[in-house]
């Protein structure tokens, strides 16, 4: 009797994990890819990084207060930066503007103070 019992469970958990076996391998095997883009792409790189020269550096002072800086211009070479942007000494990032191979920025600050002109610019 003890045997029977025995059997019985067997059977009743090998017919389970039988069940359960196939229905996973239901599901996993139900996820494909074609192969093309709908798998996705990724990828990784480096590339080197060139700056600009700045050159021809001349500050703008104020008309009624020649102690204040109002702005700077400078040449960048190569001349193909898209967008740049000036500070003095680590201030606020002033949006420049080009124009005939010149940037323009409203940068401010103390002339006597001012000791370090700060340009970002990229393609």
């Amino acid at each position: 009797m003890i045997n029977r019992k025995r059997r019985r469970r067997m059977v009743i958990v090998a017919l389970l994990a039988f069940v359960l076996a196939t229905t996973g391998f239901a599901y996993a095997a139900s996820m494909t890819f074609n192969g093309g883009t709908d798998a996705g792409r990724a990828g990784s790189g480096a590339g080197t990084i060139s700056g600009y020269d700045v050159t021809n550096v001349h500050y703008t002072l104020d008309s009624s207060n020649p102690v204040n800086i109002t702005g700077v211009q400078f040449q960048l070479t190569p001349d193909s930066a898209a967008t740049a942007k000036a500070n003095l000494n680590g201030g606020a990032w002033a949006t420049c503007v080009h124009g005939a191979g010149v940037w323009t920025c409203p940068v401010t600050g103390n002339a006597q103070a001012a000791v370090n002109l700060g340009v970002a610019a990229a393609d």
